[in-house]
């Protein structure tokens, strides 16, 4: 999974940050209209067929994120940062996996906005995903 949102990150030319949320907090080299995409720790988790064969599910959360200024109100920020993600970039990354060996079980998006100590409006994504062979 960390590779997958590395390319896509890369194909889209996104800033990725993969780490834990206390690392991600301590950037603050965002460019103004730059989109970010910061990934957690991804989970792994393999189930295995009474024949041995292995399924495995990947879960986690990823932020796609814009730089803001703490002075907007809220209706701004969602119009301006958090809507556009939401419409352009999360439907770019949900046709990537559609177009992949992978399978959405669950994508779950929520709107955050003053996110970190240099604000930061977009969408917050937990996701299930399964690699399908």
């Amino acid at each position: 999974m960390y590779e997958f949102l590395k390319s896509l990150s890369a194909d889209n030319n996104w800033k990725f940050e993969y780490s834990r949320p206390d690392y991600q907090s301590l950037q603050n080299d965002i460019e103004p209209n730059e989109i970010c995409l910061y990934a957690d720790p991804v989970t792994i988790e393999s189930k295995f067929s009474d024949a041995g064969n292995e399924s495995v599910t990947y879960s986690g959360k990823f932020m796609l994120l814009l730089s803001s200024d703490v002075d907007e109100e809220y209706e701004e920020k969602y119009l301006k940062y958090v809507k556009p993600l939401i419409d352009e970039s999360l439907q770019i990354i949900k046709d990537s996996f559609t177009c992949s060996e992978y399978q959405i079980n669950m994508f779950r998006a929520i709107e955050v906005i003053n996110l970190f100590d240099f604000n930061l409006d977009g969408v917050l994504v937990t996701y299930n995903i399964l690699l399908v062979d």
